[in-house]
């Protein structure tokens, strides 16, 4: 796989299919979470990337992250509410 773009119209829902040559790249299926961040407003760019486990309240990748109901929490925002 190139490092040169592929061009994908958005839906009307918003959606952009992920050509499968990247997906197999990534090892991405049905049901893998993706994250769309913005990279730079300026020039109107996103990343795209595979979810990973994060704090609810601080947005921080974290060891240790406890569930709690719809997120997770890490030890240092636990500690600040408590």
């Amino acid at each position: 796989m190139g490092k040169q773009g592929i061009d994908r119209s958005m839906d009307d829902l918003g959606r952009v299919v992920i050509p499968r040559d990247i997906r197999e790249e990534f090892g991405w299926g049905a049901g893998t979470k993706l994250e769309v961040v913005i990279k730079d407003v300026s020039v109107r760019s996103v990343t795209i990337r595979e979810s990973t486990l994060r704090c609810s309240l601080c947005r921080q990748e974290a060891e240790n992250l406890v569930k709690i109901e719809e997120g997770h929490i890490c030890p240092q925002c636990s500690a600040k509410v408590s």
